[in-house]
């Protein structure tokens, strides 16, 4: 007991992620696509981000970006970062010009000479620049540039172009960010059960999926706050046979009318995983069962029908202390009262 203390403690930071963002979360949602370069290896591959925009004033704005940056030799590598930002508006406020920095925090599927084939996790640095284009409220085309680096990992640079979504609507051109905060809608209905079913992928360099389900309960803490108990199965993906009860702080954005909203939301996985470490081991029946205090993140996207029914897309990312991360995409219907 005292080894998973000790891990949850290593873990406890997700847990305060929530907290340490604007109550106003996301006023713009960008997804991007392009390439990657990886000058030490001489190679190339694709890349593709998600990025949340919260705008301070006309010149200042910080990001919450995940980043995947493809496949090249020995090196799977994704990664999420909040960014400051300084932006230079253009007098009409259709076009920016932007610059940002932070902290990149990266899952990468490598292989290890001690261990083998892990997802070795580390801390490096993201640095970007951007241009938007506001080209009708709510669109905006974005340009992007990234130099994702690390001293453990590669160092990457990858060039995106994408689509944005402003949460605001103005009949003034460019960044929104002067916007009212809104109340509880519909009033009464703050809590949320779900249930769901989806696939789990294994992030090592093979990619083994397995069938996931799931349920979670939500109650809206305030309009932008969601305290969040989720029961989740992997499923049985071959090299990982996993599930267990996660608890969660989530922030969350509705837009559309307050018929739709995004979110994030970080906490602990406290899980069980019942695997057998080779393939001759599973001829013979033998299982390994571990019980673990993991770190969990989501991204969330719902659409919020009348009379309570809600329908949501969720992506999971477990964070392991052993590198035996996965991903577990499903989609839920729900019922709020």
């Amino acid at each position: 007991m005292s080894s998973l203390i000790r891990r949850g403690l290593r873990l406890a930071p997700l847990a305060l992620l929530p907290l340490l963002c604007p109550a106003a979360f996301a006023q713009e949602l960008h997804f991007l696509a392009g390439g990657q370069y990886t000058p030490s290896l001489k190679e190339s591959t694709y890349s593709y981000s998600i990025e949340y925009l919260e705008n301070f004033n006309d010149y200042t704005y910080g990001t919450f970006t995940w980043l995947n940056e493809g496949h090249v030799t020995d090196h799977h590598r994704d990664g999420y970062s909040a960014q400051f930002w300084l932006r230079w508006p253009s007098a009409s406020r259709r076009f920016t010009l932007s610059a940002g920095v932070g902290p990149y925090r990266f899952y990468d599927t490598t292989e290890l000479a001690s261990i083998g084939v892990t997802d070795a996790h580390g801390w490096g640095v993201l640095g970007s620049v951007a241009a938007h284009w506001y080209v009708r409220n709510p669109w905006v085309v974005e340009l992007r540039y990234n130099y994702a680096h690390t001293t453990s990992s590669i160092s990457t640079h990858t060039a995106l172009i994408g689509f944005g979504y402003q949460f605001e609507h103005s009949s003034a051109a460019g960044p929104v960010w002067n916007t009212e905060r809104y109340d509880f809608f519909p009033p009464g209905q703050r809590l949320e059960l779900t249930v769901m079913a989806g696939s789990t992928v294994v992030n090592n360099f093979n990619s083994p999926h397995g069938v996931a389900t799931g349920a979670d309960v939500r109650y809206r803490l305030t309009p932008y706050v969601d305290a969040i108990g989720t029961y989740l199965n992997e499923g049985d993906a071959r090299v990982v046979k996993r599930k267990g009860g996660a608890a969660q702080l989530g922030l969350k954005r509705e837009f559309l009318n307050h018929h739709a909203d995004v979110g994030v939301a970080g906490g602990f996985y406290f899980a069980r995983d019942s695997y057998s470490p080779t393939p001759q081991t599973t001829v013979l029946g033998i299982i390994n069962t571990r019980d673990q205090v993991l770190g969990l993140l989501t991204m969330t996207l719902t659409y919020r029908f009348e009379m309570g029914l809600r329908l949501r897309a969720y992506w999971y990312r477990t964070l392991t202390t052993n590198g035996r991360d996965t991903d577990v995409v499903m989609g839920g219907l729900g019922f709020a009262f």
